[in-house]
């Protein structure tokens, strides 16, 4: 379980973790497995273009 203060700091990735756990715990098969890699190495991609946006408005 998430801690709170975790989940107010950091409600996006709060629920993108919990959707990887779900989705690990209850469909565990290689095709999930796969897709689940793809979204992210997306978010991680994602994320690290909106870090350096706020890097650069700061």
């Amino acid at each position: 379980m998430v801690d709170d203060a975790y989940k107010k700091l950091h409600p996006i990735l709060s629920e993108v973790t919990q959707t990887y756990v779900e989705l690990y715990t209850n469909r565990p098969n290689e095709k999930n497995r796969l897709e689940l890699i793809k979204l992210e190495a997306l978010l991680h991609e994602k994320l690290q273009k909106l870090q350096k946006v706020r890097d650069e408005n700061e």
